[in-house]
């Protein structure tokens, strides 16, 4: 996928191009990891690299610096970066009435409680939601659904992204007899 071209001059008169980059302030802090295209060129493979470690960043409750761990990670495996950015704005203060309450339900899964018990718990006795114990359900359940989202994620993204055709390539030589003299 390439930018169009009035997209590449915007770019370019300020300064924002890869040769401007080369060199600069990010070029010496990050190396050559800042300018790498899959960064910035949604590919399937980069796309799929951002799910995979966007998506637990996005998950993890009450995570300070969300956005700023998610470039870390992107730069860190050459995800794409903006939509590790994208992912964090799931994790918002309209998002928590459902990401918090699955968190809890799944990390008091995984800690052996029962099911009927952990729902009677939430909607009947929330009085026990504020404890510590439920903070360590809470993370628990936030990691859990996190990595099996993020690897989840993974695998869909890469086995149904369409990838494009190969491009048809010229030969240098002519395949046809170009001599006029020939028969």
């Amino acid at each position: 996928m390439r930018l169009p071209l009035w997209a590449l001059r915007w770019l370019h008169k300020r300064e924002l191009s890869r040769k401007k980059l080369h060199g600069g302030r990010l070029h010496s802090w990050f190396g050559d990891r800042i300018l790498a295209k899959d960064l910035w060129l949604p590919t399937h493979q980069s796309l799929a690299r951002a799910w995979l470690v966007g998506f637990p960043i996005t998950v993890t409750p009450f995570l300070p610096l969300q956005s700023v761990f998610a470039c870390i990670a992107a730069l860190a495996v050459r995800a794409n970066m903006l939509l590790c950015i994208g992912l964090q704005y799931l994790s918002t203060p309209l998002t928590a009435p459902v990401h918090l309450p699955a968190c809890y339900f799944v990390g008091e899964l995984v800690r052996g409680r029962s099911p009927s018990y952990v729902w009677r718990g939430v909607t009947e006795d929330t009085r026990h939601l504020l404890t510590g114990d439920a903070v360590t359900s809470l993370y628990l359940g936030g990691v859990v659904i996190g990595l099996l989202g993020g690897v989840i994620g993974y695998a869909i993204i890469l086995h149904t992204w369409r990838r494009p055709p190969p491009r048809k390539t010229r030969s240098p030589f002519p395949t046809g007899n170009t001599d006029p003299g020939s028969p």
